[in-house]
């Protein structure tokens, strides 16, 4: 250990002894320069500050400071429902220091606080010292003090002992470091939508210079970028603003805490909207002769959803899609949703559907789909036995009706021809395989278009729930999700292979919700298996079809076989009309790739082929003669 930490430690065990005898102590003392204080479980008086904010569990209390880059200068002091001060208060507390973990589970880090309940074990008091006092002035997050992108070194617990926080390196040890302290962002914009939890993640506006930023709003991830300067701001206190990605914020002021995987800055007053102008693209008209194909995840679509929810989708498909001939669909849900009745058909969700899109578009779209089992082996919201389905315009697409059964896998085999023949028109892949347990199994479909056969995969991998948050103890987050992901991509990487193996020069398409970043090794068996995933073909900064916690990222892609890559023209985009908004259909972006599928020319008839030698052999006696 470095002389400069075992000093600090001896200062600090001095001054315990010292709170023994009511001695007042600094709050960065308690708060040391650690994540974890070494004061956790002492009891300690004299302590005090500023009252920075209230709310229903107790208050925030900062002082002038120790001097310490490294170490708070406030503390959260918790009271339950016993009294509480009033803000500008200044308050001298007594309590025991606890470390807090929320939701006491061990992906959560903790914080730091003074436990002044009003009996018990960590009983407590404060005492009011004078009232009306100015606020602690808030530390400005903005030029020349800026939260590193790089979230952690990423080299085990930080809340091992011997861990010291490098607020300069690491954007978690930048917020542990003003663990509740004032805060304040002058200037800001939203990367996210305000979600559902009244959370709004923001970055500085300075912090945009160059970033994986799109020009809509949200920041991108990369494999090596994960965007430590988001912030999210919370309603905890006061109320956060109702915007959209994009949106420019000013005058964004709270007190810093952590919860639920993620630093929060709880608003103590009302941020200022400057502007919330964000339009959901449309794509361009897609060009007669070329081939729609789209794909998207409906977020549980059922067939007893609001009408007003069918028809939006459809809009959507019809409008900021362009009308695709072809869209591939995920969470799919049986006709009455969540209601757990055994029902597992989805012939009403999908007539409602394709009858709103005929109704916006003219055409005649069908529907085709594979039940799953009952029980919900398939997982998803209980009851709702979400799966994939395809849409398809029939004037354009001919597809054969013949579908398989839940438990019955589709196989392939080469034809005289040596064009790919399937055991049927639209199956599962291995549904059997423990890849697929409690999970979607991959649907795939063939179609005819111009006369050339076109096979579609639809996926739903594994979802990511369950793994560890980017702001836990353990760095780096433990994914332990991607297993069965990584299994997943094997069978279907292996089921493409094989189609390959028959025809190198089959157009195939791979598409759906992956639950996975391009950028991912779970996803590097469909890569192996020839498979091109168009967004990698995307600027950095539009590869996202998704916003977690303020992060944009892709986890719908669609993957095209080689012929396909090198021969279809293809033109690709994900279409922004739902991550980033307030009003959202879906939560997912839809995907769209439109491209020539040239016609195979017809064989001639072995009459014209004759004519055609002889009339060769005629004009070759002629000149000759």
């Amino acid at each position: 250990m470095p002389l400069k930490h075992a000093a600090r430690r001896q200062i600090l065990w001095v001054g315990l002894l010292i709170a023994g005898s009511a001695q007042a102590q600094l709050i960065g003392q308690l708060q040391g320069t650690a994540h974890l204080s070494s004061y956790a479980g002492q009891t300690v008086s004299g302590i005090t500050g500023i009252v920075t904010a209230v709310d229903g569990s107790g208050f925030w209390l900062q002082d002038t400071g120790d001097g310490n880059s490294l170490s708070s200068d406030a503390i959260y002091v918790f009271r339950s429902s016993a009294s509480k001060p009033l803000v500008g208060d200044a308050v001298s507390v007594a309590g025991r220091v606890l470390e807090f973990r929320p939701g006491n589970t061990a992906t959560n880090l903790t914080t730091t606080e003074i436990s002044a309940t009003a009996s018990g074990a960590n009983a407590g008091t404060w005492t009011r010292l004078s009232s009306g006092n100015a606020l602690p002035a808030a530390q400005v997050i903005g030029a020349g003090y800026l939260p590193p992108r790089a979230i952690s070194a990423g080299a085990g617990n930080v809340e091992a002992a011997g861990y010291t926080l490098d607020p300069s390196r690491y954007s978690m040890d930048f917020y542990e470091s003003l663990e509740g302290m004032r805060v304040a962002l002058p200037s800001a914009v939203s990367v996210a939508p305000r979600n559902g939890f009244g959370e709004l993640a923001i970055v500085s506006s300075v912090a945009t210079s160059g970033a994986n930023q799109s020009s809509r709003g949200p920041v991108v991830i990369a494999a090596d970028n994960f965007n430590g300067q988001r912030i999210l701001i919370d309603d905890r206190i006061t109320a956060t603003p109702l915007v959209n990605a994009g949106a420019q914020l000013s005058n964004v002021t709270g007190v810093l805490d952590y919860s639920f995987g993620n630093y929060k800055l709880y608003l103590t007053e009302a941020a200022t909207v400057v502007s919330n102008n964000l339009q959901r693209e449309v794509a361009a008209p897609i060009a007669a002769g070329r081939l729609g194909i789209a794909s998207y995840n409906v977020e549980n679509l059922a067939g007893n959803a609001d009408p007003a929810r069918f028809a939006a989708i459809a809009s959507q498909i019809a409008t900021n899609l362009a009308a695709p001939q072809i869209i591939s669909l995920q969470e799919i849900q049986d006709n009455n949703g969540a209601t757990n009745n055994g029902v597992v058909a989805a012939d009403v969700t999908l007539d409602a559907l394709a009858g709103a899109l005929n109704a916006q578009t003219g055409r005649s779209y069908k529907w085709v789909t594979v039940n799953p089992a009952p029980g919900n082996p398939d997982g998803g919201q209980p009851g709702g036995n979400i799966r994939q389905a395809f849409l398809y315009d029939s004037a354009r697409v001919s597809f054969s009706d013949v579908v398989g059964g839940a438990m019955e896998a589709i196989t392939a085999s080469a034809g005289v021809d040596g064009q790919i023949v399937l055991s049927l028109g639209a199956g599962r892949i291995d549904p059997a395989n423990a890849a697929f347990d409690n999970s979607r199994k991959p649907l795939v479909a063939e179609f005819t278009v111009d006369g050339q056969q076109l096979i579609v995969i639809s996926n739903h991998f594994n979802s990511k729930g369950g793994d560890q948050p980017l702001y836990g103890p353990a760095q780096p987050p433990l994914q332990a999700s991607a297993e069965q992901r990584l299994q997943q991509a094997a069978v279907v990487g292996s089921f493409v292979a094989g189609l390959l193996a028959i025809d190198p020069e089959a157009n195939i398409v791979v598409t759906g919700d992956f639950n996975d970043f391009q950028f991912a090794g779970a996803l590097a068996p469909l890569a192996a298996a020839g498979l091109v995933n168009l967004t990698d073909t995307l600027a950095a900064n539009d590869r996202y079809s998704y916003i977690f916690d303020g992060n944009g990222q892709s986890l719908d892609h669609l993957f095209v076989s080689p012929h396909l890559a090198g021969n279809a023209e293809l033109a690709y985009d994900i279409v922004h009309a739902n991550s980033e908004f307030l009003d959202q259909v879906s939560d997912h972006d839809p995907l769209l790739l439109s491209m020539t599928l040239a016609p195979v020319p017809e064989p001639q008839s072995l009459a014209l082929m004759l004519a055609g030698l002889l009339g060769v052999s005629l004009i070759a006696r002629r000149r000759r003669g």
